[in-house]
């Protein structure tokens, strides 16, 4: 019976509409576990939660990054980078907030509250985008969007070494962190009235590229035959769609964020949960490397 469905489903389009829809709802899963943790643990213990599961993201991560496989490596890679952004990276920012007397929240002129930690993350988006010269500056590199800027910028870095024998859980742990911080500062830039905002033509025109955008990229993911490839490419993906779907879309009210209250919202939270294991499973499942995939795969950062 799994063999006659792996025979049905491991083929395009299936392939990559399941490592999206896989790589999609971590978004709100750690949304989620960033506002469970908090609110189970009480006031004021929200700091030790959040180290457990940071601590476990890293024993996961140097165990794949040692196995450095392509299934364990990519989805290890990619959960634990999830995992230690929103806490431990992402928590880290609401030291100075906390220790300099913040308010919890900040309200802009615009009537949205943002939570002061936000701020610093945002500003870290020049730090964020110096580091990434060096991944665009790499010969090496197997990223579309830096072998894209090279070409772009007629740089001769010289022949690119084989891609044999690169670990796969450390490629995909930095993309994922560097996708994430990236994106989340842009998106901060884009919402704050005192350089855009929500209703700023710009911040408009944003929103329907992200939209048209990440519905092209859908498309060339939907001709993967490689699952894990499929997984790493949609990545960056899943960050493009979410900043419009995920990011702007509810601050334009087409629906509510209930990853922000998950303990009204259980059920649907525990769906997306149950979801995101079913596919996690089922892709670790199929089998690996059993074509060639006829487009460029992973991003090598």
């Amino acid at each position: 019976m799994i063999d006659l469905l792996i025979q049905k489903y491991y083929r395009p389009p299936f392939i990559g509409l399941m490592a999206f829809i896989m790589v999609f709802v971590t978004n709100p899963i750690s949304h989620a576990t960033v506002v469970a943790v908090k609110d189970l643990a009480g006031p004021g213990n929200g700091f030790l939660g959040y180290q457990i599961v940071a601590a476990a993201a890293i024993i996961a991560l140097v165990w794949g990054i040692k196995r450095n496989t392509e299934v364990a490596g990519t989805l290890i890679g990619f959960v634990s980078g999830m995992l230690l952004w929103a806490c431990w990276a992402s928590y880290a920012f609401k030291f100075n907030p906390i220790s300099l007397g913040m308010p919890k929240y900040v309200i802009g002129a615009d009537g949205y509250s943002r939570g002061a930690n936000l701020l610093f993350i945002q500003g870290s988006i020049g730090i964020c985008g110096a580091t990434l010269l060096f991944f665009i500056f790499n010969k090496d590199t197997k990223c579309n969007a830096f072998r894209w800027i090279q070409r772009a910028l007629r740089l001769d870095l010289g022949e690119p070494a084989s891609g044999q024998g690169r670990n796969y859980c450390r490629i995909t742990f930095l993309e994922t962190i560097y996708v994430i911080w990236f994106c989340y500062a842009a998106s901060l830039f884009l919402g704050d009235e005192r350089f855009l905002g929500y209703h700023h033509p710009v911040t408009y025109a944003v929103f329907a590229t992200c939209i048209l955008w990440g519905g092209y990229l859908l498309w060339k993911l939907s001709k993967f035959t490689r699952v894990m490839a499929g997984i790493r490419y949609a990545v960056p993906v899943r960050a493009i769609v979410w900043l419009g779907v995920g990011e702007l879309a509810p601050k334009y009210g087409f629906y509510e964020e209930i990853w922000l209250d998950p303990l009204t919202y259980t059920a649907e939270i525990w769906t997306i949960v149950g979801v995101f294991v079913v596919l996690i499973l089922a892709s670790a499942w199929m089998p690996q490397r059993r074509v060639r995939n006829p487009v460029p795969a992973a991003q090598n950062v």
